[in-house]
């Protein structure tokens, strides 16, 4: 019975890419992922991609729209990218950066969650979600002039169970990189709990 319904649900609504709407059981079709501008890596920081184009949309509608079945195809390419660039027998810990309570309960989901739990699954690195608290509901840095992205982190963040973290090497993990603000105060704070190093690795940098 449960087959037929779904065979029911693809007659009349058709499972499509979510990035450019094309018919068929890929969540990021063929047509799109190539379409990636991919990043090189950095000695500071990771990014997988730039954010323009394809993975733009990809991670707006993953975020915004609510679509996680992207979770799906943008977590492997976070796994891809990791397993060419960096090294995770390194690893002790994948922390997401955090969300606020207040926009966790707005959105439902912590997308930076969703793509760790993804690696996780593939490179066998847990992912530790909780230790890392945002205190402060914060602005978000796209509605902010470069100046003020700061100041508006400036303590946001802090960590709990400092003693999970003590001389631990972390990979942070964060969806977009723009100016930096954002994983510096988190990469401050588990700094300054203990973490022997902290490693920075987002899914896109804005260029």
């Amino acid at each position: 019975m449960a087959a037929l319904a779904g065979q029911l649900l693809n007659i009349f609504f058709p499972p499509k890419c979510e990035v450019c709407g094309t018919i068929g059981y890929e969540v990021f079709c063929r047509k799109c992922l190539p379409q990636v501008t991919y990043l090189t890596p950095s000695i500071f920081f990771h990014a997988v991609g730039e954010y323009d184009g394809v993975l733009k949309k990809a991670i707006k509608r993953f975020k915004f729209k609510k679509r996680k079945k992207l979770a799906g195809p943008l977590g492997m390419l976070l796994v891809e990218y990791l397993n060419r660039h960096l090294w995770k027998n390194h690893l002790d810990m994948i922390i997401p950066v955090p969300l606020h309570t207040k926009r966790l309960s707005e959105r439902g989901f912590n997308q930076t969650e969703l793509l760790a739990l993804k690696i996780t699954e593939h490179c066998h690195i847990p992912t530790v979600s909780g230790l890392l608290f945002r205190k402060r509901d914060t602005k978000p840095q796209f509605d902010l002039p470069k100046q003020q992205r700061l100041f508006n982190l400036r303590g946001a963040f802090v960590v709990r169970g400092k003693k999970l973290i003590q001389d631990k090497n972390i990979l942070l993990l964060d969806d977009i990189y723009t100016t930096g603000a954002t994983t510096a105060e988190c990469t401050k704070a588990l700094k300054a709990a203990g973490a022997k190093s902290v490693h920075i690795l987002t899914l896109s940098r804005t260029l």
